[in-house]
């Protein structure tokens, strides 16, 4: 058995990173699904490593980002991790450990600093987006690490995009509490006078932007979760297929 991913290329060019991102060919990444142990298990052997050398989030759409070390390998691979303590963002400066996330719609945000060789796995659904969990990171990598805004590189992994999310006007009031009148008619379309198109890709660009990351130094797959086809694959999208349980892995780590 072997696991169908795809890589982001203006990161792995670099020869720093190996990233991926899978598609609805293999769904099954939570710890307490039946197959979600053999996936890691075929994914590690493919990327050289054992599932002792993965750490995958616990994700709730907050904005706490952890900071992981070869301790934390193993969590949410080869046992579940704490309920009580949720983290959307994982943060290392360790090689040969792989940051994991899984998604639906929801953005996968890769972020690398070739500097410090310090890597972060986020997911980013739009409540993570309102609380700008992409700052969080940077300020933590900066903090934690002395990584600099402008040499980190950052990836938008497969998400819905702006012409299928519509979404009502108490996300947008979400919104308007942390973006300012003039970057939401970036991120929303009205659409009626109760529904809007969300960008969420936006909406993280603005933040990382104002955080200090290059506009040359952050890259977006372009691939909609929701209606996309990439070489032939789809990718799993909660709105398109309603399963609670399908996701695509995404990762990062050092080589």
């Amino acid at each position: 058995m072997s696991v169908k991913y795809f890589s982001i290329t203006e990161l792995d060019k670099t020869d720093g990173v190996i990233t991926l991102y899978t598609s609805s060919d293999t769904t099954a990444w939570n710890y307490d699904d039946k197959k979600a142990s053999e996936n890691y298990l075929a994914l590690s052997d493919q990327l050289g490593i054992t599932p002792k050398d993965m750490v995958k989030s616990k994700q709730t759409h907050t904005d706490i980002v952890k900071i992981v070390t070869r301790q934390n390998g193993g969590d949410g691979i080869l046992h579940p991790v704490d309920e009580s303590q949720p983290y959307d963002g994982l943060i290392t400066n360790e090689k040969n450990l792989l940051l994991c996330t899984v998604e639906a719609d929801c953005v996968p945000v890769y972020f690398y600093d070739p500097i410090k060789k310090v890597i972060a796995m986020v997911h980013s659904g739009w409540k993570g987006t309102v609380k700008k969990i992409s700052e969080v990171t940077i300020q933590k990598m900066k903090s934690k690490f002395g990584c600099l805004s402008e040499n980190m590189l950052v990836a938008i992994g497969p998400h819905i995009c702006k012409e299928c999310y519509e979404v009502g006007q108490d996300v947008f009031e979400e919104f308007s509490k942390s973006f300012s009148s003039q970057e939401l008619q970036k991120i929303f379309i009205p659409k009626n006078q109760e529904k809007f198109l969300l960008n969420l890709e936006e909406a993280i660009r603005v933040t990382l932007e104002e955080n200090g990351v290059l506009a040359s130094n952050i890259f977006s797959t372009g691939i909609c979760t929701f209606h996309s086809q990439h070489k032939g694959f789809k990718f799993c999208s909660y709105r398109r297929t309603k399963s609670k349980t399908e996701r695509m892995l995404t990762a990062i780590m050092i080589k």
